[in-house]
């Protein structure tokens, strides 16, 4: 839910809670102002049919039907029913429906016999009046309620305008920019010592990331250099006909290792630059197109192991880095290939929502999870680094895909599903 929508509802919220409060009440007292109203009204009617009784002779001669709404009743000597207010219903005898009344009730002599006398105040036009009183402040205070709410919103946005603008400008903001972090000065004092820390975060994170960057270089750099030069001396003595079989083993496991070493430091200085983000740029790229590229390098290890492949033929685009995407396929090419067994299968299958690459092998032990993690290897093959689907995880990162991992029937599944946010994808 966005800031101004919250601040919006709990404003209307609020504002209807005390509106139905205050309705409430004020119903309450206008009643009551009501009823004293008509007490008066009804007691001013008892004085002058007290006065009118006084001068009558009997109940006959006595007014029964004072205002039309006057009943009269002899009642015993012995009965006292007190005097009193109180609210009744009076059953109209034309059209049978019942309608409120005000009631005063008080009882008075004729010539020693007593009679109970009930006076009678319709509530018809004081309801009335309430409801048109009711509706219209109603529609008063609705109308206020809006105008107030269309106010604050106003103001809310203008106020938050410069709240606003740090979030777009967090969200465009790219290291790899060398831009500086600048954001717009607000006349809010709590806006601006957001926006002092902001600016000294990034400040940090821009300098680690840039250390952290030269110093990958660097390092992948320095390193690459001494260890070409072994490698090459390696080879040089593998060549030598003056050394016995067990030195040329020792020069042979050691010439795998610089190998090893050398390939492991190009892949973290790849791992390290794709976590970077520096690889920008987005393209569409023929997936069918690099599939056909890179089996065609592999070709010979396929050949080499009997493995039947089967591949797309149509033409099937995705938005990513063109260099990434050759990196992804390639590496689960070789995951499919150095997994398998001979005589095995490979079967590709591609859309422009999803890539699916399945290799016949045998189950993997241990937590099929942890097969993206980083130097994570499901065999005991020395040819691995255990970085390839790490950096097939890395790729899916940068570029919003996600990586997929099944077995079944006997076949090691692996799927990357395409921006999975927009085509409703269901794991």
């Amino acid at each position: 839910m966005k800031l101004l929508t919250k601040i919006s509802l709990n404003f209307l919220s609020i504002s209807l809670f005390i509106f139905l409060v205050g309705l409430i009440a004020f119903y309450f007292l206008l009643r009551q102002q009501v009823n004293q109203n008509i007490n008066v009204e009804l007691q001013k009617r008892q004085t002058s049919i007290r006065n009118e009784l006084k001068s009558a002779h009997s109940a006959t001669t006595a007014p029964t039907d004072f205002e039309k709404k006057v009943e009269i009743t002899p009642i015993p000597a012995d009965l006292n029913p007190g005097e009193g207010y109180s609210d009744t219903l009076i059953v109209n005898n034309e059209t049978g429906v019942y309608s409120a009344y005000r009631q005063l009730q008080f009882v008075s002599e004729i010539n020693g016999q007593k009679y109970l006398v009930k006076i009678f105040k319709s509530h018809a036009e004081t309801d009335n009046l309430m409801v048109r009183i009711i509706l219209s402040m109603t529609l008063l205070v609705v109308a206020l309620i809006l105008g107030l709410l269309i106010l604050n919103r106003h103001i809310s946005q203008k106020t938050l305008e410069s709240f606003y603008d740090t979030i777009n400008k967090i969200k465009k903001y790219d290291l790899n920019t060398h831009e500086d972090f600048q954001l717009k000065e607000s006349d809010i004092k709590e806006f601006n010592d957001l926006n002092k820390v902001l600016i000294a975060m990034t400040d940090r994170i821009k300098d680690d990331f840039y250390n952290l960057k030269e110093y990958t270089e660097n390092a992948s750099h320095e390193l690459q250099t001494p260890i070409a030069v072994i490698i090459s001396k390696m080879e040089l003595l593998l060549q030598s006909d003056c050394m016995n079989e067990k030195e040329l083993k020792t020069i042979s496991d050691a010439y795998e290792a610089s190998t090893k070493l050398s390939r492991l430091t190009n892949t973290l200085l790849l791992l390290s630059k794709i976590g970077n983000r520096q690889f920008p740029e987005v393209k569409k790229v023929d997936l069918t197109q690099i599939i056909e590229t890179q089996l065609s390098f592999l070709e010979d290890v396929i050949a080499s192991k009997k493995i039947s492949v089967e591949s797309p033929n149509e033409a099937y685009f995705v938005e990513m880095n063109p260099y990434l995407a050759d990196i992804l396929i390639s590496n689960l090419l070789k995951n499919a290939i150095r997994h398998n067994h001979k005589n095995g299968s490979i079967s590709i299958k591609a859309t422009d929502k999803r890539l699916t690459i399945a290799n016949s092998g045998k189950k993997i032990e241990g937590n099929a999870d942890d097969l993206f993690k980083r130097f994570y290897k499901s065999s005991t093959s020395d040819s691995s680094v255990g970085l390839g689907l790490a950096i097939v995880q890395k790729i899916c990162e940068v570029s919003g895909f996600k990586a997929l991992y099944s077995y079944a029937n006997n076949l090691h599944n692996f799927s990357i599903i395409f921006h999975p946010e927009t085509n409703n994808f269901e794991a």
